[in-house]
């Protein structure tokens, strides 16, 4: 058993803390919360907290965890020819680099994450490697290959190529024989491909209906990736659940976000109006600036999104453009940024997150019965919101993973 004792708690949805209290963990479920706790505790490993603030563990509702699109140079894996060819054991590269991904992702307080994406099913073999205590990572919920229209995807081996609403079916299903927990859509053509229209739909009406009901069928969430105001309001229509990035999204497409509750990913680093110096250094002048007209498009769809009520969870997109694992906190700051207080911010990593991927029954709130997952702040988040950016100490099913608590 372990007690975090005078802890001052986010729960992950009021908006003020709860003073001086106990957490009482047993196995992996918060077995007790005592505020006001003056109590001795006699068994169990006892934790003084000294009035830090312990919160829920962070969500990202968006990752790709085999992904790094701009690596660090001295840092470069050998699974490529000096002329750019892929060795036949590039995969297993990847496989290695992204371990330290999920360690990083965790380290820093995010105990749950979904990725939007993996690389021919890493993604599925990383999930059950993290399930058995092989690595380190946070609670792993995977898309497989994503479903697209072109022969290519955003990045190699993350795609599968359907056409028709019969081989949507079959890609769907495919996908769940790889066990994964959603299924994820290219709607709108990869930003950095210059020349590409983003304001065409990959897939017709019928087509998408097919994936969704076929996904449905089987209790899985579907998300989409969608740029541009067609692909947003299409997505919706055809029964998509979740929209990432939702660049250029109009006032049709807000109000269909609005009558279907549908929740937002909005990724603010995916593009930023200002893309960070190592991003800038690695692109060529072209998509520098796609990055920039883009990042502008995207940061007033949100805030028109966030003002209309439009439900928006934190998802950063971590490995795409630049996005390093590990600092997935930042994007709090940028949602703070479009005009989100606080308090909205925080519930948009915690208990917010969890709705809109379904697990809000085991995560996202610090609420007896619930999964362990929990990270320590030496500050007080509702308050300074950079705290979220130093985590102390990640717990992650009931156990310690972390502690530069002092």
């Amino acid at each position: 058993m372990l007690i975090l004792k005078n802890a001052n708690i986010f729960d992950g949805v009021l908006g003020e803390l709860i003073q001086n209290a106990a957490i009482v963990i047993e196995k992996d479920k918060i077995a007790d919360i005592i505020p006001e706790c003056d109590r001795e505790f006699e068994n169990g490993n006892v934790l003084d907290m000294k009035g830090s603030v312990v919160s829920p563990g962070f969500i990202d509702c968006h990752v790709h965890m085999m992904l790094d699109e701009i690596p660090d140079k001295e840092r470069l894996l050998n699974y490529q020819s000096a002329g750019g060819v892929l060795f036949d054991n590039a995969d297993s590269y990847i496989a290695y680099r992204s371990v330290e991904f999920a360690r990083k992702t965790l380290e820093a307080g995010f105990t749950s994450v979904v990725d939007g994406g993996g690389v021919d099913y890493i993604d599925v073999a990383m999930k059950d490697a993290i399930k058995l205590g092989y690595i380190e990572g946070p609670d792993y919920y995977i898309s497989g290959k994503q479903v697209i229209a072109w022969p290519s995807s955003h990045f190699r081996g993350l795609g599968r190529q359907s056409c028709g609403p019969d081989q949507m079916r079959r890609t769907v299903r495919e996908q769940i024989y790889y066990g994964v927990d959603q299924i994820k859509m290219e709607m709108s053509a990869p930003l950095r491909s210059v020349g590409r229209s983003l304001e065409k739909s990959a897939f017709t009406l019928e087509e998408i209906e097919a994936a969704t009901d076929e996904a449905h069928s089987l209790g899985l969430l579907v998300s989409a990736h969608a740029r541009g105001a067609k692909p947003v309001k299409d997505s919706l229509l055809g029964g998509v659940d979740l929209i990432c990035h939702g660049t250029g999204m109009d006032e049709e497409g807000l109000e269909l976000m609005l009558k279907k509750g549908t929740y937002l990913l909005p990724t603010l680093a995916s593009p930023s109006p200002e893309p960070e110096p190592h991003v800038a250094a690695a692109k060529s002048a072209r998509v520098v600036e796609i990055l920039k007209q883009t990042g502008k498009t995207q940061w007033e769809s949100i805030r028109k999104a966030y003002k209309a009520g439009v439900k928006i969870v934190l998802s950063t997109d971590a490995g795409g453009v630049g996005i390093r694992h590990g600092e997935n906190a930042k994007e709090m700051l940028r949602m703070r940024e479009i005009g989100m207080s606080n308090v909205e911010c925080l519930r948009a990593a915690t208990s917010e997150a969890a709705k809109a991927m379904g697990l809000d029954n085991q995560v996202g709130t610090v609420r007896k019965g619930l999964k362990a997952n929990l990270v320590v702040l030496a500050e007080n988040p509702l308050e300074k919101l950079e705290t979220v950016c130093d985590v102390k100490m990640v717990i992650k099913n009931g156990k310690i993973i972390k502690n530069n608590y002092k």
